[in-house]
Protein backbone atom coordinates (compact mmCIF):
# COMPACT_ATOMS: atom_id res chain seq x y z
CA UNK A 1 0.00 0.00 0.00
CA UNK A 2 1.89 2.87 -1.15
CA UNK A 3 1.58 6.05 0.37
CA UNK A 4 2.12 8.41 -2.83
CA UNK A 5 0.03 9.99 -4.54
CA UNK A 6 2.13 10.88 -7.65
CA UNK A 7 1.67 8.20 -9.17
CA UNK A 8 -2.00 8.13 -9.59
CA UNK A 9 -3.77 11.25 -11.92
CA UNK A 10 -6.36 11.68 -9.39
CA UNK A 11 -6.78 11.75 -5.83
CA UNK A 12 -10.14 9.46 -6.47
CA UNK A 13 -8.06 7.06 -8.65
CA UNK A 14 -5.80 7.06 -5.31
CA UNK A 15 -8.69 6.00 -3.24
CA UNK A 16 -10.17 3.51 -4.96
CA UNK A 17 -6.82 1.44 -5.30
CA UNK A 18 -6.53 2.07 -1.73
CA UNK A 19 -10.02 0.72 -0.93
CA UNK A 20 -9.48 -2.02 -3.34
CA UNK A 21 -6.28 -2.72 -2.00
CA UNK A 22 -7.20 -3.00 1.36
CA UNK A 23 -10.04 -5.41 0.59
CA UNK A 24 -7.82 -7.54 -0.94
CA UNK A 25 -5.41 -7.92 2.21
CA UNK A 26 -8.35 -8.10 4.56
CA UNK A 27 -9.48 -10.95 2.81
CA UNK A 28 -6.45 -12.34 2.85
CA UNK A 29 -4.96 -11.58 7.01
CA UNK A 30 -8.50 -11.65 8.73
CA UNK A 31 -8.20 -14.13 11.50
CA UNK A 32 -11.30 -15.81 10.45
CA UNK A 33 -11.16 -15.62 7.15
CA UNK A 34 -7.23 -16.90 6.90
CA UNK A 35 -8.01 -20.42 8.76
CA UNK A 36 -8.81 -22.04 5.71
CA UNK A 37 -5.91 -20.76 4.07
CA UNK A 38 -2.17 -21.02 4.59
CA UNK A 39 0.11 -17.77 3.92
CA UNK A 40 4.09 -18.37 3.13
CA UNK A 41 6.32 -16.17 2.95
CA UNK A 42 9.89 -17.02 1.69
CA UNK A 43 10.06 -21.00 3.44
CA UNK A 44 7.54 -20.01 6.26
CA UNK A 45 4.18 -20.30 6.52
CA UNK A 46 2.80 -17.70 9.06
CA UNK A 47 0.91 -18.61 12.25
CA UNK A 48 -2.19 -17.36 13.66
CA UNK A 49 -0.79 -14.95 15.93
CA UNK A 50 1.59 -13.52 12.76
CA UNK A 51 -1.35 -13.26 10.68
CA UNK A 52 -3.63 -11.66 13.52
CA UNK A 53 -0.78 -9.17 14.00
CA UNK A 54 -0.20 -8.44 9.93
CA UNK A 55 -4.31 -7.52 10.26
CA UNK A 56 -4.21 -4.98 12.53
CA UNK A 57 -1.36 -3.73 10.58
CA UNK A 58 -3.43 -3.20 7.67
CA UNK A 59 -6.03 -1.73 9.87
CA UNK A 60 -3.86 1.14 11.11
CA UNK A 61 -2.57 1.76 7.65
CA UNK A 62 -6.22 2.20 5.89
CA UNK A 63 -7.35 3.94 8.53
CA UNK A 64 -4.22 6.69 7.76
CA UNK A 65 -4.08 6.60 4.39
CA UNK A 66 -7.83 6.99 3.51
CA UNK A 67 -7.54 10.61 5.61
CA UNK A 68 -5.81 12.89 3.67
CA UNK A 69 -4.71 15.40 6.81
CA UNK A 70 -4.03 12.30 8.34
CA UNK A 71 -1.84 11.14 5.33
CA UNK A 72 0.33 14.43 5.09
CA UNK A 73 0.89 14.56 8.94
CA UNK A 74 1.93 10.72 9.11
CA UNK A 75 4.36 11.75 5.97
CA UNK A 76 6.38 15.10 7.80
CA UNK A 77 6.26 12.65 10.78
CA UNK A 78 7.99 9.87 8.49
CA UNK A 79 10.29 12.32 6.54
CA UNK A 80 11.30 14.99 9.18
CA UNK A 81 15.06 14.45 9.57
CA UNK A 82 17.93 16.97 10.93
CA UNK A 83 19.10 16.25 7.24
CA UNK A 84 16.62 18.70 6.07
CA UNK A 85 17.61 21.93 8.20
CA UNK A 86 19.07 24.83 5.80
CA UNK A 87 19.85 27.35 8.48
CA UNK A 88 18.32 30.39 6.95
CA UNK A 89 16.05 28.42 4.56
CA UNK A 90 14.09 26.48 7.36
CA UNK A 91 11.23 28.17 9.55
CA UNK A 92 12.14 28.67 13.09
CA UNK A 93 8.72 26.23 14.06
CA UNK A 94 9.68 23.62 11.19
CA UNK A 95 13.31 23.56 12.88
CA UNK A 96 11.31 23.22 16.40
CA UNK A 97 9.67 19.94 14.97
CA UNK A 98 12.89 19.07 14.06
CA UNK A 99 13.99 18.89 16.95
CA UNK A 100 11.68 16.99 18.83
CA UNK A 101 11.13 14.74 16.27
CA UNK A 102 13.18 12.20 18.11
CA UNK A 103 11.27 12.06 21.11
CA UNK A 104 8.68 9.48 21.68
CA UNK A 105 6.38 11.80 23.28
CA UNK A 106 5.66 13.40 19.83
CA UNK A 107 5.98 10.49 17.88
CA UNK A 108 2.71 10.44 15.53
CA UNK A 109 1.03 7.42 17.40
CA UNK A 110 1.65 9.75 20.65
CA UNK A 111 0.88 12.52 19.74
CA UNK A 112 -0.81 13.18 16.01
CA UNK A 113 -1.78 16.60 16.43
CA UNK A 114 2.14 17.77 16.55
CA UNK A 115 2.10 16.68 12.85
CA UNK A 116 -1.00 18.30 12.01
CA UNK A 117 0.05 21.59 12.96
CA UNK A 118 1.74 23.66 10.40
CA UNK A 119 2.46 27.00 12.19
CA UNK A 120 3.09 28.24 15.14
CA UNK A 121 -0.67 29.34 15.76
CA UNK A 122 -1.63 25.38 15.13
CA UNK A 123 0.70 24.88 17.94
CA UNK A 124 -0.43 27.11 20.46
CA UNK A 125 -4.20 25.78 19.59
CA UNK A 126 -3.40 22.76 20.13
CA UNK A 127 -1.42 22.67 23.18
CA UNK A 128 -3.89 25.84 24.76
CA UNK A 129 -7.12 24.85 23.23
CA UNK A 130 -7.88 28.39 22.00
CA UNK A 131 -6.50 30.76 19.13
CA UNK A 132 -3.22 32.43 20.33
CA UNK A 133 -3.77 36.06 21.12
CA UNK A 134 -3.87 38.87 18.27
CA UNK A 135 -1.28 41.82 18.83
CA UNK A 136 -4.14 44.07 20.14
CA UNK A 137 -5.11 42.02 22.65
CA UNK A 138 -1.17 41.80 23.84
CA UNK A 139 -1.51 45.74 23.62
CA UNK A 140 -4.39 46.17 25.25
CA UNK A 141 -3.28 43.63 28.49
CA UNK A 142 0.44 44.30 28.70
CA UNK A 143 0.63 45.85 31.63
CA UNK A 144 -1.32 42.86 33.04
CA UNK A 145 0.63 40.38 31.84
CA UNK A 146 3.76 42.62 33.14
CA UNK A 147 1.90 42.42 36.76
CA UNK A 148 1.60 38.58 36.31
CA UNK A 149 5.12 37.73 35.42
CA UNK A 150 6.49 40.52 37.65
CA UNK A 151 4.38 38.72 40.64
CA UNK A 152 5.56 35.14 39.66
CA UNK A 153 9.19 36.18 39.62
CA UNK A 154 8.87 38.04 43.15
CA UNK A 155 7.36 34.26 44.27
CA UNK A 156 10.33 32.97 42.43
CA UNK A 157 12.87 34.92 44.60
CA UNK A 158 11.11 35.11 47.43
CA UNK A 159 11.45 31.29 46.95
CA UNK A 160 14.54 31.04 46.40
CA UNK A 161 15.40 33.48 49.90
CA UNK A 162 13.84 30.77 52.00
CA UNK A 163 15.43 28.08 50.27
CA UNK A 164 18.88 29.85 50.81
CA UNK A 165 18.23 30.80 54.58
CA UNK A 166 17.00 26.92 55.02
CA UNK A 167 20.00 25.62 54.10
CA UNK A 168 22.00 28.34 55.79
CA UNK A 169 20.11 27.39 58.91
CA UNK A 170 21.08 23.71 58.40
CA UNK A 171 24.79 24.59 57.73
CA UNK A 172 24.83 25.79 61.43
CA UNK A 173 22.92 23.04 62.96
CA UNK A 174 25.40 20.10 61.54
CA UNK A 175 28.35 22.75 62.44
CA UNK A 176 27.42 23.26 65.92
CA UNK A 177 26.23 19.39 66.34
CA UNK A 178 29.46 18.32 65.20
CA UNK A 179 31.40 21.06 67.50
CA UNK A 180 29.14 19.73 70.27
CA UNK A 181 30.60 16.01 69.51
CA UNK A 182 34.14 17.11 69.22
CA UNK A 183 33.86 18.31 72.75
CA UNK A 184 32.41 15.43 74.01
CA UNK A 185 34.93 13.15 72.28
CA UNK A 186 37.95 15.83 74.12
CA UNK A 187 36.14 15.40 77.44
CA UNK A 188 36.25 11.64 77.33
CA UNK A 189 40.46 11.86 76.19
CA UNK A 190 40.68 13.54 79.36
CA UNK A 191 39.03 11.20 81.64
CA UNK A 192 40.50 8.07 79.62
CA UNK A 193 36.67 6.95 78.76
CA UNK A 194 36.02 6.47 82.54
CA UNK A 195 38.46 3.38 82.52
CA UNK A 196 40.69 5.40 85.00
CA UNK A 197 43.03 8.70 84.89
CA UNK A 198 46.16 7.26 86.31
CA UNK A 199 49.48 5.94 83.81
CA UNK A 200 48.75 2.71 84.70
CA UNK A 201 45.37 2.66 83.60
CA UNK A 202 45.77 5.03 80.75
CA UNK A 203 48.61 2.30 79.43
CA UNK A 204 46.27 -0.69 79.76
CA UNK A 205 43.50 1.50 77.44
CA UNK A 206 45.96 2.30 75.21
CA UNK A 207 47.46 -1.61 74.52
CA UNK A 208 43.70 -2.52 74.87
CA UNK A 209 42.39 -0.23 72.02
CA UNK A 210 45.43 -1.13 70.00
CA UNK A 211 44.47 -4.89 70.10
CA UNK A 212 41.43 -4.53 68.99
CA UNK A 213 42.87 -1.80 66.16
CA UNK A 214 45.43 -4.67 64.96
CA UNK A 215 42.75 -7.77 64.29
CA UNK A 216 44.00 -9.75 61.93
CA UNK A 217 47.91 -9.57 62.75
CA UNK A 218 50.23 -12.70 64.45
CA UNK A 219 48.98 -12.64 68.19
CA UNK A 220 52.21 -13.64 69.26
CA UNK A 221 54.11 -10.88 67.40
CA UNK A 222 51.20 -8.56 69.07
CA UNK A 223 51.90 -9.96 72.87
CA UNK A 224 55.75 -9.48 72.35
CA UNK A 225 55.15 -5.94 71.24
CA UNK A 226 52.76 -5.37 74.30
CA UNK A 227 55.08 -6.88 76.61
CA UNK A 228 58.02 -4.57 75.39
CA UNK A 229 56.07 -1.87 76.29
CA UNK A 230 55.22 -2.95 79.35
CA UNK A 231 58.66 -4.00 80.77
CA UNK A 232 59.84 -0.35 79.53
CA UNK A 233 56.95 1.16 81.49
CA UNK A 234 58.18 -1.03 84.80
CA UNK A 235 61.71 -0.43 83.96
CA UNK A 236 60.46 3.47 84.29
CA UNK A 237 58.88 3.29 87.39
CA UNK A 238 61.99 1.16 88.69
CA UNK A 239 64.06 3.91 87.67
CA UNK A 240 61.92 6.76 89.47
CA UNK A 241 62.94 5.01 92.99
CA UNK A 242 66.63 4.79 92.41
Amino acid sequence: MDPSEAQYKTRQEFDNKLKSTYKKLVKMYHPDLSVSHDIVEGSNTLLAGKKRARFDEIQKAYELLKDPRKRIAYKKYDQTTWADYKPGKTSSFEAYRMANAHRRQYSYENDPKFWHAATWEDYYHMKWGRAPPTTEELEKNKWKILYKVLAVASVVVVLQIMLALERTEEFNRQTRLMNLRADADLRESYNNYDEGRSQFQRLRRFLLYRRSGLAGRDDETSKQEENEILTRYAQQKVDQFK
